[in-house]
């Protein structure tokens, strides 16, 4: 009995933890892309999610984002952020610019966070362009975006498609004077490492003189030992 008692305990924790798992919301991992060697461009050109097959040299990394394709990146997952190099500036105009939403993601509100600013738009099925003007009092280097309902094509039976997609962006923009020294800052501290050259070229000049001389004092000295012989024997004939 004990047994028995035993066994049909230890199945029924069992289901009762299935069952816990499988009533989980299951959402995909934001993937993390660390950006080294980006390409040039100015904050207010953006990322050029649907031009570019990588990011930006002033975006240090972004997580949520699905790969290039040629009409723009799938958001993937509930979270997305940029992390930029810099600081951003307290205030600045956000200029996006997005393809149609994925299926039940049309109508939704996405949430933006940039510091201690937040405000929200409502996805669409048509490509839309919005502006948001930022200004916050908490220092930031980051834009995160909340995405409420990804779906994966898979679950919609559209394809094997099986990421979390949401909505997708093919430019995000940032205008703000503060912005112009962001970039050249990043770029030319590198650039100051190399100056190790003084070291090397002095003793080099100094070991090159000396045998330079010395060869040359000892050349000499044969030469006018071979003139005092022969004037000797040449005076003698001439008496």
């Amino acid at each position: 009995m004990n047994t028995k008692l035993l066994i049909i305990t230890t199945v029924a924790c069992l289901n009762l933890v299935a069952c816990g798992e499988e009533s989980e919301p299951i959402s995909a991992p934001a993937p993390i892309v660390e950006v080294y060697n980006g390409y040039n461009a100015s904050l207010a050109q953006g990322i050029q999610f649907s031009e570019k097959p990588d990011y930006p040299a002033f975006i240090k990394s972004v997580s949520g984002m699905s790969g290039f394709e040629p009409i723009g990146r799938w958001t993937e997952g509930e979270h997305v952020d940029f992390t930029f190099i810099q600081n951003l500036p307290a205030k600045f105009t956000l200029e996006l610019d997005m393809a149609p939403a994925f299926g039940p993601e049309v109508g939704k509100t996405i949430t933006i966070q940039v510091g201690s600013w937040t405000d929200k738009f409502v996805s669409s099925d048509k490509p839309k362009k919005i502006n948001f003007n930022i200004e916050t009092t908490i220092p930031t280097d980051s834009i995160k975006f909340t995405i409420p309902e990804p779906t994966s094509p898979l679950d919609l039976g559209v394809s094997e498609d099986a990421r979390k997609v949401g909505i997708m962006f093919k430019r995000l923009s940032i205008l703000s004077d503060a912005m112009v020294t962001m970039i050249p800052a990043v770029t030319t501290a590198p650039v100051i490492e190399p100056t190790p050259v003084p070291a090397t070229e002095e003793p080099t000049t100094d070991i090159s003189t000396k045998p330079a001389v010395e060869k040359s004092t000892q050349i000499k000295k044969p030469l006018d030992r071979k003139k005092s012989v022969k004037t000797t024997p040449d005076s003698a004939l001439a008496k």
